[in-house]
């Protein structure tokens, strides 16, 4: 199952290596990760989304919480959060845009164009994983060159 941890933790030379090693050595593949400071000197909050079942989760909470410089960390996954993601998409013009914006009006309010020039058109969406999923598989039909993400950023 797709499971978010959000780990506290002490900004040292170090520490995202120790965190993530963690996962590799349990096999757990790490979906996302973003990692940002806090208002508190030399504190960050690494979010990480990773494939977990429910009965490893417990083990691997322990085991972070072992690590030097961590502070806290919280399993999210099925708390009241707000997660979002950035979303930048490169594509060749579409011969067809009246076709390209009926597929992203839905989305309206998370989209909007950065460039569109003869060639390429980028634009840019911010929102909830599921829904930059969901306008990923919508662009499909277009001719896609390069897609960039971030990982998820969430609050409690």
């Amino acid at each position: 199952m797709r499971r978010t941890f959000k780990v506290q933790v002490v900004d040292e030379a170090g520490t995202l290596n120790r965190l993530t090693s963690i996962f590799v050595r349990r096999q757990f593949n790490i979906i996302t990760l973003s990692a940002t400071p806090t208002t508190q000197e030399k504190i960050t909050e690494i979010t990480f989304v990773a494939e977990i079942e429910d009965e490893n989760v417990r083990t691997l909470i322990l085991q972070l919480e072992k690590q030097i410089n961590v502070l806290k960390v919280e399993d999210i996954t099925d708390t009241n959060t707000y997660n979002r993601e950035l979303l930048l998409v490169k594509l060749n013009t579409p011969k067809d845009k009246e076709a390209f914006y009926k597929v992203i009006k839905p989305y309206d309010a998370l989209v909007s164009i950065l460039k569109d020039d003869q060639t390429h058109l980028y634009l840019q969406a911010f929102g909830p994983p599921y829904t930059m999923n969901n306008l990923l598989d919508d662009l499909t039909s277009f001719d896609i060159e390069q897609v960039s993400r971030t990982g998820s950023a969430g609050l409690i």
